[in-house]
């Protein structure tokens, strides 16, 4: 008996140690949570904020998915013998003449976002509008898209990247236009709506368009925010039809985040910061092919600043860290850097590392300090089939680098360490003989 639990012992002191150099790794891969998620409470509480303007408000809950809530119907969802007037059949109780509509919707998908032009069969003339849509979660994308179809008469357009989408519409008269995005939706997020109606929308005066007089001069005069009882919702007019709006979780008292972006850049602006606050950004900026930066949690901010991610590195640094090539690169600017700390989430596809030669633990984030690339302790965090997360924490904001590790992650990051473990198993089955045959 001595000897077996002297086994058992020997067994449980060598995963021990093994655990330590990375051979058992208990991660949030393991768990089936992300470090960046198991950081940040639940999102149970929304807001709509527009200029000095804050108002909480509720999703619209149904039991079914927002696909069949929104029910969207043309001449190839539905048969000649229903009504099929490339219009959103079912948010008709909802609509109102000239009225603009943005929701969350609840349901058997998840969260959605959803916006609704105009009114079906009502005593509307048509219109126009865009919406570019930024601080997006990465996997979100439009699900519903009021209009999307085959052929030349269809002359909406959208459009999306990591971190934003972006629609524009022309309806025409007692139709609807619109759609939903969802992906990501059910944890944490700020998401700022850039509006452009009527005069100001894309499809206005496009002369390209099949149609260009589509919208028969119609004017959209009202933007509604709803919220609560999906059947008969309380309403938020909003003050401005030119002003971006947020929808974000949290509470008017929460820290503000609105974002805006340009080709190459975005740019977070925070208001009402404490140090000890967690703000998740959505980067929406850094990605390459094959590797996508998802999120940037910030401590340490406090009051209101702006942050902005750029598809580029500072001058002065090398291109990659010694010895090894960068995969993507990701920029931060603002006075926040010099003062916050971060956790940086970010994922690769398996593809990429296939094509690299690379195994998930060969990968690593370098910060930028001093001129020089930097690397950070970075974990694993959850994977499927495709892709891979990692996240790691930096002191240092002002660039990150995704590239592999310059003593490849196979190997332990403590010098001798397999020699070690070698030498204590040799020692702990040593002992073990000798007991055996002193019972002998």
């Amino acid at each position: 008996m001595r000897a077996n639990a002297l086994a058992a012992v020997a067994v449980a002191a060598l995963l021990v140690v093994g655990g330590i150099g990375g051979i058992v790794q208990l991660s949030a891969a393991n768990t089936g949570t992300s470090a960046a998620q198991a950081s940040l409470q639940p999102a149970d509480s929304y807001v709509v904020e527009q200029g000095d303007s804050c108002q909480p408000i509720e999703p619209l809950s149904s039991n079914g998915t927002v696909e069949s809530f929104y029910d969207y119907r043309n001449h190839e969802t539905h048969s000649e013998d229903e009504d099929r007037m490339y219009s959103s059949y079912g948010t008709q109780h909802l609509q109102e003449d000239d009225t603009s509509l943005l929701f969350l919707h609840e349901g058997t998908d998840g969260m959605s976002l959803v916006m609704v032009n105009d009114r079906l069969e009502g005593d509307t003339e048509g219109g126009a509008a865009t919406f570019d849509i930024v601080g997006l979660p990465a996997e979100a994308e439009w699900v519903v898209q009021d209009d999307l179809y085959d052929g030349e008469s269809n002359m909406a357009e959208w459009d999306n990247g990591d971190g934003w989408a972006a629609a524009s519409w022309i309806w025409s008269e007692s139709r609807t236009d619109g759609g939903a995005i969802q992906g990501g939706l059910n944890d944490q997020f700020a998401v700022t709506i850039h509006p452009a109606f009527n005069e100001d929308a894309e499809h206005y005066d496009n002369e390209d368009l099949y149609d260009p007089e589509f919208h028969g001069n119609g004017t959209i005069e009202e933007w509604e925010v709803l919220s609560g009882d999906a059947d008969d919702p309380d309403r938020t007019t909003l003050e401005s039809l030119e002003e971006p709006v947020t929808i974000r979780t949290g509470t008017c008292d929460s820290p503000s985040v609105t974002y805006d972006r340009t080709d190459d850049s975005t740019t977070a602006s925070i208001e009402g910061a404490s140090a000890d606050d967690q703000l998740p950004l959505q980067s929406t900026a850094g990605t390459e092919d094959g590797v996508t930066f998802e999120t940037v949690e910030l401590t340490g901010v406090e009051g209101s600043t702006t942050v902005t991610f750029e598809n580029s590195q500072p001058e002065g640094l090398p291109d990659s860290p010694a010895g090894v090539d960068s995969l993507s690169h990701l920029t931060i600017t603002g006075d926040a850097v010099s003062t916050a700390s971060a956790t940086v989430t970010f994922s690769v596809d398996a593809d990429l590392l296939e094509e690299q030669g690379l195994d998930p633990a060969d990968v690593a984030l370098y910060a930028a300090e001093d001129g020089e690339w930097v690397e950070t302790e970075t974990t694993l965090s959850d994977e499927s089939g495709t892709t891979y997360q990692f996240t790691a924490e930096v002191d240092s904001l002002e660039s990150v680098t995704v590239a592999q590790q310059q003593s490849t992650g196979s190997e332990s990051s403590i010098p001798g360490f397999e020699i070690g473990v070698a030498v204590a198993a040799i020692a702990l089955l040593t002992t073990l003989w000798a007991v055996r045959n002193r019972e002998r």
